[in-house]
């Protein structure tokens, strides 16, 4: 079933629990085979922004210590040396 025929499906079915209509056990089995589905797919998103974040941390932490580097050896440049007036 292509996401188009599965939207239309659950708006039917959404529409149909709004007015009271009974729901069979088809219906019930599927929602919850959604929902089972909606879970996981939480989860993993939150794994993988879990391992975002530390690899962006872990970027970060790189970009300071390279800009210290610079940033020190541009200091050592500048500033006068004792002896060299």
């Amino acid at each position: 079933m292509d996401v188009e025929a599965c939207l239309l499906d659950l708006t039917s079915r959404v529409r149909a629990l709004e007015v009271g209509a009974p729901i069979s056990d088809a219906i019930k089995t599927t929602m919850a085979g959604i929902a089972e589905q909606v879970k996981a797919d939480i989860t993993e998103f939150r794994a993988e922004l879990r391992q975002d974040l530390a690899a962006l941390g872990d970027e970060v932490a790189g970009l300071r210590r390279h800009l210290n580097e610079h940033l020190s050896t541009a200091r050592s440049e500048t500033l006068p040396q004792p002896g060299s007036l």
